[in-house]
């Protein structure tokens, strides 16, 4: 056994390496963390008093002397307690964060169907809320937690912005989401960043950085809806520069889905539900030229949007509605691809890359149907369509 006179952190390490104790054993024996032990033992960490008396006792140690400079004296454990007191004090209450919570999430299943400036509104004023109580004196917890929630809502933020053409907004909303991600240690919400830089990418014909961030940002999400729909968004992103080793990264997307749990509120924009595959399954296989295959998951898109509860997905249908378009141009059947594919202009709730995808459409008729009557009339419609979206 070691004499009391010693040095603590000396004696601690003497008696390990006479014992031969590893420091995960000490870590077992004393239910420290095995960091927290190698912390002492390096003296970046001084011991409190009670460290002293459980590591003693796991390993036979006399103790120190109270004039030890490693030990913490009953004045200095006051000072412990009057911090950790402190920390834990709050002028926020657990049910306000919790209210918080709710309103972030009501907003995040609106985002289908609720007019997209209607919820960017909505949406800031939720978010001027939530940073009033980041001002305030909040637990460590509760500063986590609310920096979770302002997160989510800056991803909802970017998401509307980019929809209703602002993009500088967009692009400020998703930055502030990766750093607040960062803060909070939330790696979906960084993830979501991620994912938006690569929506904003693939809308602007940026493919390659398509792949480029998808990829880094899969990193970050790991198996989460984030990640999913980053696969997603490489995919894309490879069946537009027709490379087909998009339909490997879409199976790659369907096997990380299926280990997710199936959600209860499906038509949450930041929850991927299995419905949402074949959305994106039809538009890539579009984008491919695998008309068959293609054809077979718009059909199962506008099944499942027109049910009853179909109305959540405005958005969906008018892509799959472009998708038939051009299978349909391809086909030869030039009415039914202006017919259905001006389809898409219906629902005032619009994606931010609706307006694009309507470009593909006609970029495929005039390749097939140089002009024709009703070619000429679906670029007017567009236009039209361009212009009251920038108003």
């Amino acid at each position: 056994m070691s004499a009391p006179s010693k040095n603590f952190r000396t004696s601690m390490r003497e008696e390990m390496n006479a014992q031969g104790v590893s420091m995960g054993e000490l870590a077992r024996r004393t239910t420290y963390d095995r960091s927290y032990i190698s912390h002492i033992l390096a003296g970046r960490r001084a011991p409190t008093a009670g460290a002293i008396a459980r590591i003693s006792t796991a390993l036979g140690i006399s103790g120190v002397p109270a004039s030890s400079p490693e030990s913490v004296s009953a004045e200095q454990e006051l000072h412990l307690l009057d911090a950790v007191r402190r920390a834990e004090h709050s002028d926020v209450s657990m049910g306000t964060i919790e209210i918080l919570a709710v309103g972030v999430d009501r907003l995040c299943r609106a985002y289908p169907t609720m007019p997209g400036h209607e919820l960017r509104d909505r949406s800031k004023a939720l978010m001027d809320r939530a940073l009033s109580l980041l001002d305030g004196r909040t637990t460590l917890s509760q500063h986590r937690e609310l920096l979770v929630q302002v997160g989510w809502l800056a991803c909802l933020l970017g998401c509307v912005h980019y929809d209703v053409r602002d993009h500088h907004a967009a692009n400020t909303a998703r930055r502030a989401a990766f750093r607040l991600g960062e803060q909070a240690g939330h790696g979906e919400v960084i993830g979501w960043s991620f994912e938006m830089d690569a929506w904003f990418a693939l809308t602007e014909g940026r493919f390659e950085d398509v792949v480029a961030v998808a990829q880094a940002g899969r990193d970050r999400a790991g198996v989460t809806s984030a990640g999913v729909q980053l696969v997603l968004q490489e995919a894309k992103a490879r069946a537009r520069m027709g490379d087909d080793r998009a339909h490997e990264a879409i199976q790659h997307g369907q096997r990380l889905l299926a280990q997710l749990s199936k959600p209860d509120h499906p038509e949450h924009h930041f929850i991927f539900d299995p419905s949402k595959y074949e959305f994106y399954a039809a538009t890539i296989y579009t984008l491919l030229g695998w008309d068959g295959v293609a054809a077979e998951h718009a059909a199962e898109v506008v099944r499942q949007c027109e049910q009853p509860d179909g109305r959540r997905w405005p958005m969906r249908l008018a892509d799959a509605r472009i998708n038939l378009g051009m299978l349909a141009a391809r086909r030869g059947d030039l009415d039914e691809a202006v017919a259905v594919g001006s389809g898409a202009f219906e629902f005032d709730r619009r994606s931010g890359s609706m307006l694009s995808r309507a470009s593909d459409l006609l970029s495929e008729l005039r390749s097939l149907y140089p002009g024709e009557r009703l070619v000429v009339e679906y670029h007017d419609r567009l236009v039209s369509e361009k212009a009251r979206s920038d108003a």
